[in-house]
């Protein structure tokens, strides 16, 4: 019975194997050094805004449209910043609009609710929340138009 043994590489493929590695290697320091144009990675800093003096990160988020023939959706998960944002619309057939609610999860345990647009029961003309401690904020423009598109803002 014969047994196959592991061939050690040639002197020809050590070479060859230690050229390629050495020109993948810098192919991926060129790459993501940003020296090759149009191939940098799409890493960019947080977008930030100022409310109320004080910068924050935020970020627009979407909530699904509730099902056909439903005026409400079911609670959508969305973290950002250390925050943990529970969003969900009602009233969403009204005809000013639906509201938002939601709640805002801080990283310590916090937990703050909050509902946002215009409705005549229960009386309320709300587009944007921020927490009493003011590490978050939401935005929603609520009425006919405002959509599903959800703006999350969190303190830097």
């Amino acid at each position: 019975m014969k047994i196959d043994q592991d061939f050690p590489l040639t002197g020809t493929q050590a070479k060859v194997l230690v050229v390629g590695l050495v020109v993948m290697g810098a192919f991926g320091a060129a790459l993501f050094g940003g020296a090759i144009p149009g191939l940098k990675p799409n890493y960019s800093q947080p977008t930030t805004l100022m409310l109320d003096g004080e910068p924050y990160y935020f970020t627009i988020v979407s909530l699904t449209f509730p099902a056909f023939l439903l005026n409400f959706s079911l609670p959508e998960s969305f973290a950002f910043h250390n925050v943990t944002f529970a969003l969900w619309v009602s009233n969403w057939n009204s005809f000013t609009g639906g509201l938002v609610h939601g709640n805002g999860t801080e990283l310590n345990g916090t937990v703050y609710a909050f509902v946002l647009g215009a409705s005549v029961n229960p009386p309320l003309n709300a587009t944007l929340f921020l927490s009493p401690d003011r590490l978050f904020a939401v935005y929603w423009p609520g009425g006919l138009l405002g959509g599903t598109a959800v703006r999350l803002m969190v303190r830097v």
